[in-house]
């Protein structure tokens, strides 16, 4: 782990200068649940608040004490980091993760006056294991803190939640994503930035995937649905489940563009709903263009197929085949709506 300290963090401030001032008066509470959308700098505070109440100075985390300098080490005694068994596709936190959480802390502290615990992804927890964690968290053993990390807080007990400090993140704007990516020297991070949703997890995700570049595939396949002839369907079917190194992972990325458009056709079409909502604001023009193509009804219906395969992705159905089947069924909408042939 890099040296980290409070200056790092992107955006938060008022629930940064919260938590800074609940470690420095020495009342961070010990269950607490910090929750948000994905990627917008959680795991990062929870981790320097958490090198912040090991840490052996007054003004923490000061880096280079031996506190700190094991916990960037990765390699600090009183610290245990939880994260969700991600070799199966679904993650899953088990209840024998939580039982040996358990066993950890509930030893002495070695370099500290007591014990950090992270679980990031906390939702991925099955019921067993919540259940064992409540346990923990009801009745805990010594001096231990817990930071539970959630984009989904509603998957979380309700005991567990009524049991826990809950502090809320909001995403980041535009300019905080941007500084962000410059920070990182990634190119066209203003192009990115709005098309984040706020997530700087997400933003780095588009940079590396070519998002910009999937994003534009998305609108042109759109623009031309009309007029897409079977050969062009399957032509496309094939380009996107063959193409690439990870196909279902380009295409559930493809999808999710396919879902954001529509949405912002709808916007489009509210007069009530602030233009501000938009995914793809920097495209506004060619959207209100294809506004006028695509009548809400048959819009709907085309994000209903979406959320289908969408579904459907995580069988091991053929891919190539599901593709070149949600783009036929495009097309019917299409004619199904306006009384057209294929």
């Amino acid at each position: 782990m890099e040296k980290i300290n409070w200056s790092d963090i992107i955006g938060h401030k008022e629930k940064v200068t919260q938590i800074r001032e609940m470690i420095k008066a020495g009342q961070f509470p010990n269950s607490v649940i910090f929750s948000g959308a994905a990627g917008i700098g959680k795991r990062k505070i929870a981790e320097i608040a958490a090198m912040s109440i090991l840490c052996e100075s007054d003004n923490s985390p000061c880096g280079h004490c031996n506190s700190c300098r094991t916990f960037i080490a990765e390699s600090h005694p009183d610290f245990y980091y939880l994260e969700p068994d991600r070799s199966k596709a679904n993650p899953i936190i088990r209840i024998e993760q939580i039982r040996n959480l358990q066993k950890e802390v509930s030893l002495m502290p070695v370099l500290s006056n007591q014990r950090m615990v992270i679980i990031n992804d906390a939702e991925y927890m099955n019921s067993a294991a919540q259940n064992c964690l409540l346990k923990t968290i009801e009745e805990p053993q010594g001096q231990s803190k817990f930071i539970l990390i959630t984009a989904n807080r509603s998957r979380l007990l309700m005991t567990i939640r009524s049991r826990c400090i809950i502090i809320n993140f909001e995403r980041l704007t535009e300019t905080d994503v941007k500084l962000g990516l410059e920070a990182q020297n990634i190119d066209n991070a203003a192009k990115i930035a709005v098309i984040s949703n706020g997530s700087l997890g997400e933003a780095i995700k588009l940079a590396a995937n070519d998002g910009l570049q999937i994003r534009e595939d998305v609108l042109k396949f759109i623009e031309m649905l009309d007029n897409l002839t079977i050969e062009d369907i399957f032509s496309k079917g094939y380009t996107l489940s063959t193409q690439f190194e990870k196909p279902k992972e380009n295409f559930k990325d493809w999808l999710i563009n396919f879902q954001k458009f529509l949405r912002d056709l709808l916007i489009i079409s509210d007069n009530n709903i602030d233009k501000e909502f938009y995914y793809n604001r920097d495209l506004k023009s060619r959207l209100i263009k294809l506004n006028s193509k695509f009548e809400d009804s048959i819009i709907f219906d085309m994000l209903h197929e979406s959320t289908e395969i969408q579904r459907r992705l995580n069988s091991n159905a053929n891919l190539e085949l599901l593709i070149e089947s949600f783009f036929i069924k495009l097309k019917n909408i299409i004619r199904d709506n306006r009384e057209l042939p294929f």
